[in-house]
């Protein structure tokens, strides 16, 4: 065999990414604890960031005087495009802003699952029973809830029920109050179980809990108070006592290093309209210091060129950053004003509004990839008047709707429909269900009810 040394030219096409889209895109998932985080560290070791007096604030128009358009535009204008650059004279107070952002930063704490397990370490219980507990702590999710049906849980394990309903009642019973539950109705219930409430007024706490709590939002006490058959006085008691629970329990715990959640933006209904805020206020607006970058102009002698050349990187490096991080907020805020038009019968009348809308149907409006939206809406939060709930929630396949429009019903809002059934009908099979859903004009097979019910941790009808 004959071997050559030789040279040789090849021609071919490559796609790489540069340094700054790499970090653009590391940032776009980012909730904004991590986010916090990140920025503490840019801070920490790049000498040529500070923080200055003026902070970022961001104000929109209510939707009922602009277009989306029109406030998409904006988005794309000056005040997110420009960087948070300024040169003039020093700041002497830039030094104390940066160590008390720092200062402020979530540092790591215990999560809810470390915590359950320290509890479970020290209650005397059975080897089977403390196995189960810890496959529960292990499924819950940051808000203490199941993730998924117990059945399904433990489908290739041959616990008994009663042990498994026994792990139940000792997690239950553990700090926080109102864990190891299907959701945050069942919390608050569970919660004034074990504040020692009477079972009485517990069944009736239950029926306002499970059926009133969105007119009670809307401030409807004495319909309420009359579906209730209860004076509007003893209501009054009620709603305080729910005031004084919390919905979320496993929230007020760190989650992936970072202590509880943090909404990215809110969208709450104000003089009949709703009205959006973008979460900037944990943030610092960074720009770069003009002292720092004059020293590049103090420079001589045989350290110049290495000691410019640091600097001129620094700032290069400080400048991408503070760009990344509008770019952030600019695509946020343009996603976040898309979905609250999307959803807007969602954010003014509860989750039986949920429209199926899925992350090309936002991406495409806001003119992203859908590549780009699925980071963005990775870990993120909203605030809204039905609760905190994860950006992906609103986020939803459809179920087919008989209506002449052809329009198809958000998964989401078929499991809510199927769980008031529930509550209102009693045990019904799963056939006669999806019957009195198609007459609602939802088309929903008895196996896809099925499916939704264990999803929402409801018991098959012969097992209730």
């Amino acid at each position: 065999m004959d071997f050559a040394i030789g040279l040789s030219q090849t021609l071919k096409q490559e796609q790489t990414l540069s340094p700054q889209m790499l970090q653009s895109l590391a940032l776009l998932p980012m909730p904004l604890l991590e986010l916090q985080a990140h920025i503490q560290q840019e801070i920490e070791s790049n000498p040529a960031l500070e923080i200055p007096d003026s902070q970022f604030d961001l104000s929109l128009d209510s939707p009922a005087e602009r277009s989306l358009d029109d406030r998409m535009d904006d988005a794309e204008g000056s005040d997110y495009e420009d960087m948070a650059y300024q040169a003039g004279s020093a700041d002497p107070e830039a030094s104390d802003r940066k160590q008390m952002m720092i200062e402020n930063s979530c540092a790591n704490g215990e999560t809810l699952a470390q915590h359950l397990l320290v509890q479970l370490g020290e209650t005397p219980t059975t080897e089977v029973v403390n196995e189960i507990a810890q496959m529960i702590i292990s499924s819950l999710d940051a808000n203490g809830f199941f993730q998924m049906p117990l059945e399904q849980l433990f489908q290739e394990k041959n616990f008994s029920k009663a042990d498994i309903d026994s792990a139940v009642a000792l997690l239950q019973s553990f700090d926080p109050a109102g864990v190891c539950v299907a959701d945050f109705r069942a919390s608050l219930i569970l919660q004034a179980k074990l504040s020692g409430m009477a079972q009485s007024d517990l069944e009736i706490f239950s029926q306002m809990v499970n059926t009133h709590l969105e007119k009670l939002k809307a401030g409807k006490f004495k319909e309420v108070a009359t579906s209730l058959k209860i004076p509007e006085e003893d209501l009054q008691t009620f709603f305080s006592i729910l005031k004084g629970f919390t919905p979320y329990p496993g929230q007020s715990f760190s989650s992936d290093s970072l202590a509880g959640v943090e909404p990215d933006f809110s969208v709450h209904q104000k003089n009949g309209e709703l009205v959006l805020d973008i979460n900037r206020s944990m943030l610092p607006e960074l720009s770069i210091s003009a002292d720092f970058e004059a020293l590049a102009d103090d420079l001589s002698g045989d350290q110049a060129k290495e000691a410019g050349s640091y600097i001129r990187e620094s700032i290069r490096n400080a400048r991408t950053l503070i760009n990344q991080v509008n770019l952030r907020f600019k695509t946020l805020y343009s996603a976040a004003l898309a979905i609250m038009e999307f959803q807007s019968e969602f954010f003014f009348k509860g989750p039986r509004y949920l429209k199926t809308m899925t992350l090309k149907d936002i991406a495409e409006k806001i003119g992203v990839h859908e590549t780009t939206m699925s980071r963005l809406a990775q870990s993120k939060w909203v605030e809204t008047d039905w609760g905190l709930l994860q950006l992906k929630y609103l986020f939803s396949q459809g179920v087919a709707s008989t209506s002449d429009e052809g329009a198809s019903v958000s998964r989401n809002a078929v499991k809510d429909m199927i769980a008031e059934i529930i509550r209102e009908k009693g045990a019904l099979s799963d056939q006669k269900i999806s019957d009195l859903l198609l007459e609602k004009g939802i088309k929903c097979a008895r196996r896809t009810v099925g499916k939704y019910r264990a999803e929402l941790n409801i018991d098959s009808s012969y097992s209730r």
